[in-house]
């Protein structure tokens, strides 16, 4: 028997996992409802449409990404080496676990053309990910060059998340860890 009621946050949380192991195109209302354990017309009582439902994961996971991950980056009480230690440890537990994936680029492969109102958050989500790094490679390396390097390690990360769920192995996530520890 499926349950009535589902709290808005374990929707989104049950959505967001869905999205990030099929995408944004192989996923459907009926998957979404299915992993909500809710009816269909249930689940669109909730969401009427899946571009509605995908902002609001996005968001909810861009808030629960900071505060699990861009945050150690501005704790001061720690190092820049064990604030970013830190920070790659908690990366490889969000995006290697299981359905290995960063939720925003999974979806920015698939919204990219075909769904451009999804890229706003996903941008939104990659700037304060370059912003957290870029605050601890400042410590070392003028600011100009710490925003480049940032973003640059966004990119490193990204692919590395991309070819870890082809090859399934975590080796490149493993290695971007490496080489951007020597940059502190």
């Amino acid at each position: 028997m499926r349950p009535q009621k589902i709290s808005r946050d374990e929707l989104l949380q049950r959505c967001a996992a869905t999205f990030k192991r099929y995408g944004y195109h192989g996923t459907s209302m009926d998957m979404l409802a299915s992993a909500c354990e809710l009816t269909k017309a249930s689940f669109y009582h909730h969401y009427p449409n899946k571009e509605a439902l995908a902002r609001d994961v996005l968001q909810r996971t861009h808030a629960v990404v900071n505060e699990a991950l861009f945050a150690i980056a501005y704790d001061d009480g720690a190092t820049p080496q064990d604030r970013l230690q830190r920070m790659n440890h908690k990366a490889k537990k969000l995006f290697m676990g299981d359905a290995v994936g960063c939720l925003m680029g999974v979806i920015a492969i698939d919204a990219t053309y075909a769904v451009p109102e999804l890229m706003p958050p996903i941008r939104h989500f990659i700037d304060d990910w370059a912003a957290a790094l870029a605050h601890l490679f400042a410590t070392r390396w003028p600011e100009a060059e710490a925003r480049q390097l940032a973003r640059q390690t966004v990119a490193d990360f990204e692919g590395a998340i991309l070819l870890s769920r082809i090859d399934g192995t975590g080796d490149y996530f493993d290695r971007v860890c490496e080489r951007v520890a020597g940059y502190l």
